[in-house]
């Protein structure tokens, strides 16, 4: 297990926002989903788990080790384990892609690993990019350089944000389409945000589905047994809005 929560808590003062009794696992190589009105603690979520939001009772677990007990040393390492994607990929727009991807090395204390660049500059097929100013890239590869930056970092966990949120439907695709990459390629684990329920169907293996202030269910979503991701994604709309 790679991830475990147990009957989280959390309530922000001067808010009507709260979380009760949120439990659920993570395993190696699962991809699990989260969906839910907006407010209702996704994002809090994915903020627990790394660390970035405290949580006022219960219990998360990484690798076995409980994070409120971890000191500053161990938070700093469980970060990159457990890596946090943000919507907007917030790069320097004025930096080139290699800058960004160099800065990690430094930022760690490394040599820069000039091999281990283009190999995950290949795997993100970006590679022509490498010394592309960032504010010449679209959104998509703007989002492509920021799962690089996290991917360097060796993390167990990916996680998403919303990270495709701002693309359109063939970036999204071609994003989850190397995420799925990454998970079969190695031991990697993501949990995913996502209100398109197309990609929940298609990449998760487990929706958790949030709701008045807690899990509502969880999902072990059917795969579509079609290939066209886009005509999928439209039925999917269609059916929403055409059926009582």
């Amino acid at each position: 297990m790679v991830i475990q929560v147990n009957n989280i808590a959390k309530q922000y003062k001067n808010s009507n926002f709260k979380l009760n009794n949120i439990s659920f696992q993570v395993k190696e190589k699962e991809i699990i989903g989260l969906i839910g009105p907006n407010g209702s603690g996704k994002s809090t979520i994915l903020k627990m788990l790394n660390g970035l939001i405290s949580f006022d009772s219960g219990q998360i677990l990484i690798d076995s080790k409980d994070i409120t007990k971890m000191n500053d040393d161990e938070l700093r390492k469980m970060r990159k384990s457990i890596s946090y994607i943000f919507q907007n990929s917030n790069l320097l727009e004025g930096e080139s892609v290699y800058y960004h991807l160099s800065l990690i090395f430094k930022l760690n204390g490394e040599k820069i690993d000039e091999k281990k660049i283009d190999e995950i500059l290949s795997f993100m097929n970006i590679f022509h990019l490498k010394k592309e100013i960032c504010r010449n890239l679209s959104g998509g590869q703007q989002q492509k350089v920021a799962i690089a930056m996290s991917i360097l970092q060796n993390p167990k966990v990916l996680l998403c944000d919303e990270i495709s949120s701002a693309l359109d439907v063939n970036s999204e695709q071609e994003i989850f389409n190397l995420l799925l990459k990454l998970r079969d390629t190695t031991n990697i684990s993501l949990v995913v945000i996502s209100h398109n329920l197309s990609i929940l169907k298609n990449f998760c293996d487990k929706v958790i589905i949030l709701g008045d202030s807690q899990i509502k269910e969880v999902i072990t979503p059917k795969k579509s047994l079609s290939s066209n991701y886009k005509q999928d994604y439209f039925n999917h709309v269609k059916e929403f809005l055409t059926n009582d």
